[in-house]
């Protein structure tokens, strides 16, 4: 494309040059940003389903007032929760990113849960009643073990489209963070600047999802065949 493009695409070794011209301090500060908002919106998500599921498990009502979230959360556009939430809290807060980062993640670490939880064995809860288990226990002793396979798969994709999010919500308003510096570069016209940093964001994405994300579940999933 560089050849073609010569004008607006940089060719490879120029961005790269560009990129280690940035600065080992730059690059890991930026990277440090944008994982810590991102990680902090998974992992509020995160709580959120679990919990969430858990009230699932209590009535028929609170099962069709959380698919009605579910599907709520689902159907508003991404670029309508960065709106609303830079309206909120500012361009320069950090805030913006996380929430958007969480609205991102839960509905599907929460349609993981729920789609568990409406297929779970009734071994497991048949097993709950003979060890007269309190019904307050038998989610987080019995049903959410079981689900941990099927979850950390919707963790491993929550969190890949958490940080592609978050870098969107940092490009439109946020300091600081990949998104921030891709933004930053464009406005000064500098492609080199755009494709340098983007091509940091996919290697950062590579890197976390096949060294950690994929290891982790498929830690979690030889565990369960283990318990089974």
């Amino acid at each position: 494309m560089h050849y073609v493009y010569p004008g607006q695409i940089p060719g490879v070794i120029s961005t790269l040059s560009f990129l280690v011209g940035e600065g080992a301090t730059r690059i890991v500060s930026s990277i440090f940003v944008t994982l810590a908002r991102t990680l902090t919106g998974f992992a509020l998500a995160l709580f959120v389903a679990v919990v969430l599921g858990y009230a699932y498990t209590l009535s028929s009502i609170a099962r069709d007032t959380i698919r009605a979230v579910n599907t709520l959360v689902q159907s508003v556009s991404v670029l309508v929760w960065i709106i609303v939430f830079l309206m909120l809290f500012g361009v320069f807060s950090p805030l913006p990113s996380i929430l958007v980062a969480a609205a991102v993640a839960l509905p599907i670490l929460l349609s993981s849960i729920v789609t568990g939880l409406e297929t779970a064995s009734q071994r497991l809860l048949e097993l709950a009643v003979m060890l007269r288990a309190p019904r307050w226990r038998i989610y987080p002793d019995f049903l959410l073990p079981s689900l941990l396979p099927s979850l950390a798969g919707a963790a491993r994709a929550a969190l890949g489209a958490a940080l592609r999010i978050s870098v969107v919500a940092e490009a439109m308003g946020a300091s600081g963070g990949i998104g921030y510096m891709i933004e930053n570069y464009y406005s000064l016209a500098e492609p080199r600047g755009v494709f340098a940093w983007g091509l940091l964001l996919v290697v950062l994405m590579v890197v976390l999802d096949q060294l950690i994300l994929a290891r982790l579940e498929g830690w979690v999933k030889e565990w369960a065949t283990m318990q089974r």
